[in-house]
C-alpha cells in the first residue's frame, strides 16, 4: 500500500527547549504530556547531561502556537527555538542526530 503524500500527511512544527534538571525520556515524555494537557505531540530526541535536558518537540502546525504559549508559561521548561525543519533545532540546540546502524 502506498504511503500519503507529503501534502497529504499535514504540516507540523519541531520545537527545541531545555528542560532544568537531568530526566530520563519516560519522565521527559510523562513531564511534557503533563504540561501541555494534549496526547497530539511526539518527543522526538531527549538528550540529558548533568545539568539538564534537551528535547526537541513535534506538534501539528494548528496546535503550535497553543503549545508554545503554553511552554513559555510552564515552570522547569524553557523553549529555545522552534522551525519546519528539525535540522535547523537540532543545529540551534547543539545537537547531532544519532546514526543507525543497518543490520
Amino acid at each position: 500500500m502506498a504511503r500519503p503524500s507529503k501534502a497529504a500527511r499535514g504540516k507540523h512544527r519541531w520545537i527545541g527547549a531545555i528542560v532544568d534538571r537531568p530526566i530520563n525520556r519516560d519522565s521527559c515524555q510523562e513531564l511534557i504530556s503533563v504540561i501541555l494537557d494534549m496526547d497530539d505531540f511526539r518527543l522526538f530526541d531527549c538528550y540529558s547531561d548533568d545539568l539538564s535536558t534537551k528535547v526537541i518537540i513535534k506538534v501539528p502546525l494548528e496546535t503550535y502556537y497553543s503549545v508554545r504559549e503554553i511552554l513559555n508559561n510552564a515552570p522547569g521548561i524553557e523553549p529555545v527555538t522552534s522551525s519546519g525543519k528539525i535540522r535547523l533545532v537540532r543545529e540551534k540546540l547543539g545537537l547531532k542526530k544519532k546514526i543507525r546502524k543497518k543490520k
